[in-house]
């Protein structure tokens, strides 16, 4: 039996910078997606994974949008057509805050301002169309290009608190700024 390829979700926001759509998880995102979470540079983002595994978790981007009506974008070069990583916003469980979150899937997107404009867009949105009134981030101790974002965002690290997955990791806390 051949499995066919069913479309995407629809009706999702798109964000578009100057570089970068950010848009609704495709089918055809698959491939890259797997071989990011294949790959060493998941070293922050809890390693690697099998197939299967790194399957059911792109699985749950599609996921995610249906349970709560928010979720990861992928981020698309707009020059190269290909996605480059994965940015929004995230709630695992029913009354936790919810987690922002980025990802870049490969090494040639990086060093270039891509990941910092994508979460950016995606910022924007969460905290505008979205009205977010606060989230997090958690970010691994080592992983200096996220703590830039998490700052440029205007991130605030607590002091006192770990996240669960990660004892080694930073939670930085955002709220909305009165227009």
């Amino acid at each position: 039996m051949t499995l066919a390829l069913r479309p995407a979700l629809t009706g999702l926001p798109v964000l578009e910078t100057e570089r970068l759509i950010l848009r609704a998880p495709q089918p055809s995102d698959w491939p890259a997606f797997r071989d990011y979470r294949a790959s060493p540079r998941t070293a922050f983002t809890g390693g690697t994974k099998k197939e299967h595994e790194a399957a059911e978790q792109f699985a749950s981007f599609f996921g995610h949008w249906i349970m709560r009506g928010h979720g990861r974008l992928i981020a698309e070069d707009r020059a190269t057509g290909q996605p480059i990583g994965h940015f929004g916003p995230m709630q695992w469980e029913d009354h936790a805050e919810v987690e922002l979150t980025w990802s870049l899937w490969t090494a040639e997107a990086e060093g270039r301002g891509l990941a910092t404009e994508a979460a950016t867009a995606m910022y924007n949105w969460a905290f505008g169309p979205l009205a977010l009134t606060s989230a997090r981030a958690e970010v691994h101790r080592d992983n200096a290009a996220s703590h830039a974002i998490a700052r440029r965002l205007g991130g605030q690290v607590t002091d006192n608190e770990r996240p669960k997955w990660m004892p080694e990791g930073t939670v930085y806390r955002f709220t909305k700024v009165a227009a």
